[in-house]
Order: C-alpha cells, then structure tokens, then sequence
C-alpha cells in the first residue's frame, strides 16, 4: 500500500500567454486569442520526470472558438516570436456557438453562409 501515490501519469494544461490584434477564424472580429499548451506527464514522488505528446491550441476571446496549431508554431509562439497565423495554420476544433457574428454588422448569422444576408459583408 505504501507505493500508491509515488509514481503517476497525468495530462497538464497551461495557458502561455495571449496573441494580440488577430483575426478571429470563427467570426472574423478583430481579437486576442489565449494560447493553450497541454501535454502528459510522469512524475515520481511529484517530481515531473518526462513529457510527452505536446500540444498548442488557440481559444479566441470573442466568439471561443477553439483552434489547433501546429507544435512547432506553439513552441516559437511560446519563446515570445512574433510569427504569422495564417488560416492555414490554424484547425478548428470547435465553435461553442451554432452561428458566426458578421465582422461588420454584428449579427448573427448561420455557420453555412459565405456572406451575411443582413449587410453583404464576406464572412469566410
């Protein structure tokens, strides 16, 4: 019974820092998206040994869309570069809402709509 708890493998989540006066890729705002890291770890007696399978995401602050990037872009985002994030950079993984909010009206507008049936405005 003594050995429960020395060792044990748990999966991590820290939030890095925040990525300024970027286009958001789910509703096309002008926003700061917080980057995410999550990764698992073993540690012995609470004492981090490895980590492993490390991954990025992006969370914008205006709509919570959710996006995953690339390792190797986190990790230049994580030491403070300022690197480009094109839309090809970025996978979306979710949108917490059912709709887009048109950039320049700020209506709602179905996800399926190319442009916004209010304003005309270009959503995607």
């Amino acid at each position: 019974m003594f050995f429960i708890g020395i060792f044990g493998i748990e999966t991590k989540q820290e939030e890095i820092k925040d990525v300024q006066n970027v286009i958001c890729k789910g509703c096309g705002s002008l926003t700061s998206y917080r980057l995410i890291k999550t990764y698992n770890l073993f540690h012995f007696f609470f004492i981090p040994i490895i980590k492993w399978s490390k991954r990025y995401f992006l969370i914008s602050r205006c709509c919570n869309s959710a996006f995953e990037i690339l390792p190797e872009k986190g990790e230049q985002l994580e030491r403070g570069m300022d690197i480009p994030l094109n839309d090809d950079d970025l996978k979306p993984l979710y949108n917490e809402y059912s709709y887009n909010l048109c950039p320049n009206c700020k209506r709602e507008v179905d996800l399926n709509f190319m442009y916004c049936p209010f304003c005309g405005t270009k959503l995607r």
